[in-house]
């Protein structure tokens, strides 16, 4: 796995999956902190000219530093479940269906960090994997949060709501209602549809509930990391949660 830009590699070093630090002279001194941290846990440092960076990167943006190492672990849905069982009505999950934007799914992520989320999971197919453009975009958050990839998206959901989960979907029409008018008074999964298609239907028919943004100015929709966002903040508003 490759962290691409300072921030990435950070967390990548205090997950312990560093291993090799790359910087170009250009960001030698403003990566002095990370560069004795780095060294502090045995991580390998090399200084490389820009344009080898530019080659490793394959295009993307590194700001000068660049990492490798180990990749993201990913978690399991018995222990996802598990943890639901545990946490009761503070409970708190994200289920993609179909975000194939790995920007989006990055932002995604980087929302369910900063919301303190206890898990995502997503399908091992038609979806974004984690891969360094995913990294990247979550602003190098991907591993505070527990990933869970799937093969079916409606049997986890099934296993979820097992575990004492209430499945919402989010998806605009007849039978929503608004997003407002939900307490999430108790383990809440919120499933976010693809760019394009929004909720499936077949995963539709597994929510126990869908809910609505209303959009006041006109527009269609939110992006889904726009409306992710939106919802995680509303659940723990609703909670009286203030994360930090």
């Amino acid at each position: 796995m490759r962290f691409l830009g300072p921030h990435a590699c950070e967390e990548a070093l205090l997950r312990g999956e560093l291993q090799t630090l790359r910087v170009a002279p250009t960001a030698w001194e403003r990566s002095a902190k990370l560069r004795t941290d780095a060294r502090e846990q045995g991580v390998v440092i090399h200084r490389e000219p820009m344009d080898s960076l530019d080659r490793r990167a394959q295009g993307q943006r590194h700001q000068g530093v660049l990492g490798e190492g180990e990749a993201i672990v990913l978690g399991s849905l018995a222990e996802l479940a598990e943890k639901v069982r545990e946490r009761g009505s503070a409970a708190l999950v994200l289920a993609l269906d179909g975000v194939t934007d790995p920007h989006n799914f990055g932002a995604i992520l980087r929302s369910a960090a900063a919301a303190g989320v206890d898990g995502v999971v997503f399908p091992e197919r038609r979806s974004a994997q984690v891969n360094e453009t995913v990294v990247r975009a979550s602003a190098g958050t991907v591993g505070r949060v527990p990933l869970v990839r799937v093969v079916n998206l409606a049997r986890a959901l099934e296993d979820l709501k097992e575990a004492g989960a209430w499945v919402y979907g989010l998806a605009a029409g007849p039978g929503s209602t608004d997003y407002l008018a939900e307490t999430f008074d108790c383990a809440t999964v919120l499933v976010l549809g693809s760019e394009g298609e929004g909720l499936h239907k077949k995963i539709q028919e597994h929510c126990d509930g869908l809910l609505a943004i209303g959009m006041p100015g006109g527009v269609e929709s939110l992006n889904v990391s726009s409306a992710a966002a939106v919802m995680v903040f509303r659940v723990l508003a609703q909670r009286g949660v203030h994360p930090g």
